[in-house]
């Protein structure tokens, strides 16, 4: 302040705003917890190693194709999931999965095991998504996973999983032949390469 200013009395605008902070009631202050705050974080997803389906795998797999109407095992895909359940409740994945893709088109035709099979808190389960292609090309991918969840198969209060920028780089044929990821052979793909 300069010799010439006068000092000006009253209180300054600065002490007022100070003042209005700490004056607000608390329930002014309240925010809605997140959904998950209850039950946790959502489920963590790891991304296997994805196939096609042409080759042995389409007859010796047949029980496990049956159950997925609507699959062509002539020009279809298998991408396994690794889901841990981080939360403090049973979870379920809900049917819609969706792959976004920037090379291959793909239409989800359903999971194994199947959508809304409960999963308990602190287990991993490992999910096949199948989904049919136009053709069964071996070819590099970028694909968007988008996968929802919930405590059941009617919860709308999660936002689903998005996971982007999966880079695939070919679908070697999936085979009964190949464990996973040790021990007898199974009708599942490869996880680990």
């Amino acid at each position: 302040m300069s010799d010439l200013e006068e000092p000006k009395s009253g209180v300054s605008r600065r002490t007022v705003a100070k003042a209005m902070a700490w004056s607000v009631p608390a329930v002014a202050l309240a925010v809605p917890a997140p959904a998950y705050a209850a039950s946790g974080p959502p489920p963590s997803v790891a991304v296997g190693t994805a196939c096609k389906l042409p080759g042995n795998s389409a007859g010796d797999c047949a029980d496990i194709f049956a159950g997925l109407p609507g699959l062509d095992p002539s020009k279809a895909f298998a991408i396994p999931l690794l889901i841990t359940n981080n939360t403090s409740k049973d979870i379920v994945l809900q049917p819609s999965i969706t792959i976004v893709s920037d090379g291959l088109p793909f239409t989800v035709v359903g999971i194994n095991p199947d959508y809304c099979t409960p999963i308990a808190p602190g287990d991993s389960v490992k999910v096949i998504v199948y989904a049919n292609s136009d053709n069964s090309a071996n070819q590099d991918v970028t694909l968007d996973l988008t996968v929802p969840w919930g405590h059941d198969c009617a919860d709308t209060d999660h936002a689903p999983i998005v996971i982007p920028d999966v880079y695939i780089e070919s679908f070697p044929p999936c085979s009964s032949r190949v464990p996973f990821p040790t021990g007898a052979p199974t009708c599942d793909p490869p996880f680990y390469q």
